[in-house]
């Protein structure tokens, strides 16, 4: 049984992660610096809130209080498992592959003026764990600001399932219609994090939303706006399973909406994503007895912000302007 199982795990290939970029070009959130972080952020409360919720699931924590700008998270030992071995895979080194200590996340939002710029003080605390000793170091504080401004500078304004347009032109010139050449580039970011323990598997179909990273210009004219609404589609979820077997995240990119609000199709390598490593699952057969048949695998978690590049398919004509 045990040399069945491994066999058929060796012939399975690991999925990779292709034609993905980690927010602000920060692949790895490490642990590092001091456990209290305050700083200025040009942006509302309102729109900086928005992205911290977004940024706390990458440093492994989930929200438990939501009082308006205070805001309270604990760690989900689940994400942090799957954040642990992502790292671990990107050639983090050390016991805890870039984690620190469990503990609170405190978070503390109000408007302030620097420079004469309006905008947010985010004071962000991080309160270990006593009892569990020390594991790793400590320094959440100052990444999780961190990953919180790239994303408030990252995402637009705009909420492009409620506007697919993207954000408003200030001088967008007279209404005329301009091509849309087949093959023309744009980069597009996913607006929430994906978690395969919070997706359904039967979720093959339903609709991921992306939005436009930055406005596609062709002739001196904008087609596309930064903001507007990209789609894709699940195409497989799988959920983890016992024996080792890691959850898996795939999906196909499908639209983009114009500034005259048409569904162009778009194109670009289909997103693959599978937990853990293919060679420790195999390890844990082989090694780890029947005892390793109960051992689940690890979850899928990309990041709000990952960028991809797709490009237009085929040809169309679109109104620009006003």
């Amino acid at each position: 049984m045990r040399r069945f199982l491994g066999l058929l795990l060796l012939v399975m290939s690991p999925y990779r992660l292709r034609g993905e970029t980690p927010p602000c070009g920060i692949a790895i959130v490490q642990t590092a610096g001091p456990n209290t972080d305050e700083r200025f952020v040009a942006a509302p409360p309102q729109q900086v809130k928005a992205a911290l919720l977004k940024a706390l699931p990458a440093l492994g924590a989930k929200v438990h209080k939501d009082e308006g700008l205070h805001i309270e998270a604990d760690p989900d030992m689940g994400l942090r498992q799957s954040i642990q071995q992502k790292n671990k895979d990107s050639g983090v080194r050390g016991k805890y592959a870039g984690l620190g200590a469990l503990g609170k996340f405190t978070m503390d939002l109000r408007e302030a003026t620097q420079d004469g710029i309006d905008g947010s003080l985010l004071h962000v605390e991080f309160h270990k764990n006593g009892f569990v000793g020390r594991l790793g170091g400590e320094g959440y504080a100052q990444p999780l600001s961190e990953e919180t401004a790239c994303l408030t500078k990252l995402l637009s304004t705009n909420d492009p399932a409620s506007n697919p347009r993207g954000l408003e032109l200030k001088d967008a010139g007279p209404l005329h219609p301009v091509t849309l050449p087949d093959s023309t580039p744009l980069k597009v970011l996913l607006r929430d994090p994906l978690y395969s323990k919070k997706l359904e598997k039967d979720s093959a179909g339903q609709a991921v939303n992306f939005e436009v990273a930055e406005d596609v210009v062709v002739d001196g004219a904008t087609i596309i706006r930064r903001g507007a609404l990209a789609t894709g589609h699940f195409t497989n979820v799988q959920k983890t399973k016992r024996a080792g077997r890691h959850a898996k995240i795939d999906f196909a990119f499908d639209s983009v909406t114009t500034v005259d609000g048409q569904k162009v199709p778009v194109s670009g390598a289909n997103e693959q994503s599978k937990g853990g490593r293919h060679s420790e699952t195999m390890t844990y057969i082989e090694e780890g007895g029947a005892f390793a048949l109960f051992v689940k695998g690890t979850d899928v978690f990309i990041r709000a912000g990952t960028s991809y590049d797709l490009q237009v398919s085929g040809q169309h004509t679109v109104q620009t302007g006003h």
